[in-house]
């Protein structure tokens, strides 16, 4: 609410800049020629309260005008996405196309939150209504929105807590989350209060990014949010992992599930279970390893685990073969440094 007019002095000086463009010579002669006018104290009290009144609605629409709950429509083609993804499918989720068609028949209830875009001139960046935003752009549509100034912090906190206020994000969603803002130099305190979670929480983040971190992202990106699967098995998933690569021999059997039409048609928490089905099936039958064979009746074994691979060479069948290797690993390891961009050892 804007200030109140306490004073005659304050009143007086209003009156002047509403009626400062009257010709007060000419208007004291008017005032002379007719007969004097007896107004009433009560009068003027009635309109000292009428130009009070004014005077606090316009203060009312100027703060609703230029604050923070001040709500407008505008080009839903000029609006981008907050700098740090938090839904993994927006339009893959099976109740979006519904909650298009609301949109359409209803309109949009709630207004999305952004902030003048900080790269693109005219341009506006959500903090969150990421879906509201979807829908009115595939329905060619303006947006109503609300404007704040907010920094990197406020929006990311803003986008978090009103995913959780709303429609929870999945547990390997929040992972991403909150691997995302780590790699951009968020501290884990904002990364937790962007989560919904009080500064106690610090050990759960650093559980979130630590699961995160354990996945190439492409892949956490092919099986989507898996809205039923949680941290137990996103971990269990995670102890076919190191350093966000998986093992040659696992890795062939997630490019051979990951690749089908089959896979790829499932929902998402079928796709999860299918890999991890996958790879659990390989693993109980890593003890019989991988026969190889290499002609002259030799079979070369290879038995892979998680943490190593055991090869083993016949030497009845291939005598000299194993030291000929041996000979020859420290070049086939410059090779292989060199095929994934990686400085030879030599």
């Amino acid at each position: 609410m804007g200030t109140v007019m306490t004073n005659a002095k304050e009143r007086s000086n209003r009156m002047k800049s509403l009626f400062g463009n009257v010709d007060s010579a000419e208007l004291a002669k008017q005032i002379s020629a007719g007969p004097a006018v007896k107004v009433g104290s009560g009068a003027v009290k009635s309109m000292d309260r009428a130009f009070v009144a004014v005077e606090e609605e316009n203060d009312r629409l100027r703060e609703q005008l230029s604050g923070s709950e001040a709500i407008v429509e505008i080009d839903s083609a000029h609006v981008v996405p907050s700098f740090v993804r938090d839904r993994l499918d927006i339009e893959g989720d099976p109740l979006f196309q519904g909650f298009v068609e609301g949109i359409r028949e209803s309109g949009q209830r709630l207004p999305i939150l952004v902030r003048p875009s900080p790269d693109k001139q005219g341009y506006f960046q959500v903090a969150y209504g990421h879906r509201r935003l979807r829908a009115c752009q595939i329905l060619e549509r303006p947006v109503r929105a609300i404007i704040r100034e907010l920094t990197d912090d406020e929006l990311v906190v803003a986008q978090g807590i009103e995913n959780t206020e709303r429609a929870n994000l999945s547990f390997i969603e929040q992972a991403l989350f909150a691997a995302t803002l780590k790699s951009r130099g968020f501290r884990r305190e904002t990364i937790a209060a962007a989560l919904g979670r009080a500064d106690g929480k610090l050990t759960y983040i650093s559980m979130l990014i630590g699961i995160a971190e354990q996945f190439p992202a492409e892949l956490i990106a092919r099986i989507g949010s898996a809205p039923s699967i949680g941290r137990p098995k996103w971990e269990k998933l995670a102890a076919h992992f190191k350093d966000g690569r998986a093992p040659a021999a696992a890795q062939l059997i997630i490019d051979q599930v990951t690749s089908t039409r089959t896979w790829v048609a499932l929902p998402s928490d079928q796709r999860f279970a299918a890999l991890m089905n996958a790879l659990e099936h390989k693993a109980a039958s890593g003890d019989r390893g991988e026969e190889i064979e290499v002609g002259g009746g030799a079979v070369i074994t290879a038995k892979s685990s998680r943490s190593s691979t055991l090869i083993t060479i016949p030497e009845s069948k291939m005598p000299g073969l194993s030291a000929w290797l041996i000979e020859k690993l420290p070049a086939l390891v410059d090779e292989y440094r060199q095929q994934n961009g990686e400085t030879p050892m030599r």
